[in-house]
């Protein structure tokens, strides 16, 4: 919708991160008069939570005009956007919650999850995929839940006292819970992306191709690739590949199998791709790999 209109704009959904959680920073109480005056914001280095508390906001990003009304919430985006806001015809009663994300985050019109963030994953444990689904701009109808955290984040006056920044941000992480738009474990992508790595990880050992993927999923194997990439930042075959490296690993530290039987338990068909794999991985070869590890433990 350009500058002067009256709707609302298509539904706009926020994915974010959270590995590692984000993090509260401030909240702040304003009140703005109809008074013709107009406030401007650019290049925001924070997510900006507007909750409307009386009064009705006219708000403006980027051009596209939308009315935010009382109970409802508007969250401004980091990055590259111009935003302008004001009241029109009566006063508005506002409070502004800052956050940061550290990890993946992105604005779509539909619930898609947000990348794995950390860089180093052991995928021995469950790569953990969470990512918190909120609506740009939606009316607050759990205000008995939602208020009273949004008022104890803006009377915080933080300062170097540990006890109260842990107690602030256990506050913004409840009020992110509430304000979901999806619990996590009820995505679709999020289900199929843990499923492909179930199915690769009890099937490491045998040869696993796209084509065995699509078939096993009833999906394109593009579109397998783009959910695995899309939720921990790896591709099905790099998945595999490192997975069949750690238990790799665990059996040159564990057993005294040879290297070309440890190869074929992991999947190797080929003893000379498998340690080229390893020191690639690694950094070095499996038996030096194996000899450096014990020497170490003497």
């Amino acid at each position: 919708m350009l500058l002067g209109g009256t709707t609302m704009a298509q539904t706009a959904y926020l994915s974010l991160s959270c590995l590692p959680l984000p993090t509260f920073i401030e909240g702040r109480r304003v009140e703005l008069e109809p008074d013709g005056s107009k406030m401007n914001q650019v290049h925001l280095e924070y997510f900006v939570f507007v909750f409307v508390r009386k009064g009705q906001l006219t708000m403006v990003q980027d051009g596209d005009e939308q009315t935010v009304n009382e109970n409802d919430l508007y969250i401004m985006t980091p990055g590259h956007h111009k935003y302008m806001w004001w009241a029109k015809k009566e006063s508005v009663e506002l409070d502004w919650i800052y956050g940061y994300v550290a990890g993946d985050w992105h604005v779509q019109s539909s619930l898609t999850p947000a990348k794995n963030a950390m860089k180093t994953i052991m995928l021995h444990p469950p790569v953990p995929i969470q990512t918190l689904f909120l609506m740009q701009h939606r009316p607050i109808n759990n205000t008995g839940l939602v208020y009273p955290l949004v008022d104890q984040l803006v009377s915080k006056e933080l300062n170097c006292d540990s006890k109260q920044f842990f107690e602030a941000q256990q506050t913004y992480i409840k009020l992110l819970a509430c304000l979901q738009a999806q619990d996590n474990a009820k995505n679709e992508l999020t289900q199929l992306s843990l499923a492909i790595q179930q199915y690769l990880k009890k099937n490491f050992n045998k040869k696993i191709t796209a084509s065995t993927l699509s078939e096993h999923f009833n999906q394109r194997p593009n579109y397998l690739v783009r959910v695995l990439r899309q939720t921990i930042g790896l591709s099905p075959a790099e998945f595999l590949m490192q997975y069949r490296m750690e238990e790799a690993a665990r059996w040159l530290l564990n057993t005294d199998s040879s290297v070309e039987d440890i190869a074929l338990n992991v999947g190797f068909q080929n003893i000379y791709y498998f340690s080229t794999s390893f020191k690639k991985y690694t950094g070095v070869a499996p038996t030096k790999y194996r000899a450096s590890v014990k020497r170490d433990g003497e």
